[in-house]
């Protein structure tokens, strides 16, 4: 019998397809962590543009037009690069958002239907039509626990190039919330 030095043989799966296969399954991995949207009937971006210099821009308003004293003020500050999207969705009853970030603010309405919102705490806040959320980038979640359609109307502004919407893992307490 012959005497076999074990540096002769390679194993079947080389240095480099080792690394491909393991990271493969890592991907696999963080993928399955992240929850999926689910219900979306519509999904449509309607407008979009790019802001290319940082964006300052403040309003000051005074009295109201009925004379009473209330004051109004809005900032907004960009710096670098930003992106403008403007987005139409509809869920059906039973649909969810899963659990998403985003890079850059979102302010959205409810058009008809309803919705539930969960924060990354997992703190309820149900909107119905006319009235306005806001997502950023803390983990949250959206449900039609409804019997109807629910319709909203989304405006993001993103870091320029940055995706809209970034998967994120569910909260711990996410099972409290209909949303996996």
């Amino acid at each position: 019998m012959k005497n076999v030095n074990s540096r002769q043989f390679q194993p079947i799966w080389g240095g480099r397809a080792r690394k491909i296969l393991l990271l493969a399954v890592l991907v696999m991995a963080a993928g399955a962590l992240a929850t999926p949207p689910v219900g979306f009937l519509v999904n449509q971006i309607v407008a979009m543009g790019s802001a290319m210099d940082s964006i300052s821009q403040q309003v000051q308003m005074g009295g109201a037009p009925d004379g009473s004293d209330e004051r109004w003020q809005v900032q907004l500050q960009a710096q670098g690069a930003t992106d403008f999207y403007i987005q139409q969705l509809a869920l059906a009853p039973g649909g969810y958002s899963g659990w998403p970030t985003h890079p850059g603010i979102l302010v959205g309405t409810v058009v008809s239907g309803s919705i539930d919102f969960y924060d990354a705490n997992c703190q309820k806040h149900s909107y119905t039509p006319g009235q306005v959320f806001l997502e950023n980038s803390q983990p949250h979640g959206i449900i039609n626990t409804g019997t109807v359609n629910a319709e909203l109307s989304i405006a993001y502004l993103v870091k320029h190039n940055a995706a809209r919407r970034i998967e994120a893992d569910a909260p711990a307490c996410a099972s409290t919330t209909g949303i996996p």
